[in-house]
């Protein structure tokens, strides 16, 4: 165990020095959350407005606001853009061949890889949580359980969306290249796991579906918790649920990598 820590922190270590050298990557995001945020508040304005309400699906105005910014930032720390592109590249011209021949997993290399690339992420958003604290006092984290609960959550979150784009990134070992199912699926997401439009608007029909899936564990399971919309008591058996699913796409990620691996020619090395 000791061996795997070590060996692992180090590649987390050389892939965070490297985000501070991109520092504007960054600074990028927060753009981008700063506008996807922008545009949100003048459409849900414009919609309690025009029908003059003061609550949907209870929430307030500025409690959805909270929930959707607090979604977005969320929704940025699990995306794995650079990192699946990275993968997808090294199966197609055979870099992947230095992880066959050395004793390092596939997996885990690039799982530290992808933390340490979103590291600065990390650090820039929770600054801007703070923040948000400050301007919405109440809003989120309640209490210091709610903030506990929202770390653990976020961890779940972290893991599972990469072990998902873990099995997509495999089905290159068949198809060459699958950039475009990496795409579908992240445009997707942003709809499905609550990014934009929280879950809790959908239809009770849309809910109940999304409930036997990983998806409501990727953005609106940590932002609940966040904001005090799973009560304390039902926080156990929603863990349990996310494990078990993280569970479930790991070992089919391993699955499906194993049987890759078979079909494997070295291509492009």
């Amino acid at each position: 165990m000791f061996i795997f820590i070590r060996k692992y922190s180090a590649v987390l270590k050389i892939n965070w020095i490297q985000a501070l050298e991109y520092r504007a990557n960054a600074l990028v995001g927060v753009i981008a959350i700063i506008s996807g945020l922008f545009i949100e508040y003048q459409i849900w304005s414009l919609i309690f407005k025009s029908q003059d309400l003061t609550h949907v699906n209870g929430f307030s105005f500025n409690e959805l606001m909270v929930f959707i910014f607090l979604s977005i930032i969320v929704g940025q720390l699990k995306s794995s853009w650079h990192t699946s592109g990275e993968m997808i590249e090294g199966i197609r011209t055979g870099d992947i061949n230095k992880f066959l021949i050395r004793p390092i997993s596939y997996f885990w290399y690039h799982f530290m890889m992808f933390i340490g690339v979103n590291s600065l992420y990390y650090t820039v958003y929770s600054i801007i949580l703070f923040i948000l604290i400050a301007l919405f006092p109440g809003a989120i984290f309640q209490a210091p359980i709610n903030f506990i609960g929202f770390i653990f959550a976020l961890i779940v979150s972290i893991f599972l969306s990469y072990s998902i784009y873990y099995i997509m990134i495999c089905l290159a070992f068949w198809f060459g290249e699958v950039r475009s199912i990496v795409v579908a699926y992240n445009l997707i997401m942003l709809v499905l796991a609550g990014q934009y439009i929280p879950i809790r608007l959908f239809p009770d029909s849309i809910i109940q579906i999304m409930e036997l899936t990983p998806f409501i564990y990727l953005v609106d399971f940590p932002v609940s918790i966040a904001t005090g919309r799973i009560p304390i008591d039902m926080w156990l058996i929603n863990f349990f649920y996310s494990v078990i699913w993280c569970l479930i796409i790991w070992c089919l990620g391993h699955f499906v990598y194993s049987r890759g691996i078979r079909k494997y020619e070295a291509y492009g090395s």
